[in-house]
């Protein structure tokens, strides 16, 4: 049982130092603030469903320009859920968000909501 949330928190601060040059602190928040929906979709689950959703390109943009990201938020559905989940993220374009909170993120919505705002693609998980 330890080794998955140990596994876990390997992961993730591997993850998140090795995209950034990040402080103590931000690991810190970030272990902390994604512990709710860490374990919501597995790194191979987030994978496929980014690898559908925008072929693994966290800035990528519709062709309309509604959705945006790596799991092709709107961001009225951003703005919602961070709103609960991670307040700081609120009115950011998901383009311009760090890949590991776009992960977080559709963790969070995936948490409340399961596939359905990923109509096709929830459907590779």
């Amino acid at each position: 049982l330890m080794r998955i949330p140990l596994r876990a928190i390997a992961f993730a601060l591997t993850t998140v130092i090795a995209a950034s040059a990040c402080t103590a602190e931000e690991v810190a928040r970030y272990l902390d603030s994604t512990e709710a929906v860490r374990d919501v979709l597995s790194a191979q689950d987030l994978a496929r469903l980014r690898d559908c959703e925008s072929t693994d390109n966290y800035q990528a943009i519709s062709p309309s320009g509604v959705y945006r990201g790596a799991y092709q938020f709107d961001q009225t559905t951003w703005d919602d859920v961070a709103g609960r989940f991670f307040p700081w993220l609120v009115g950011l374009d998901p383009v311009d968000v760090e890949p590991w909170w776009q992960d977080a993120m559709a963790r969070a919505l995936w948490s409340e909501r399961g596939k359905q705002p990923w109509p096709i693609c929830g459907h590779e998980v």
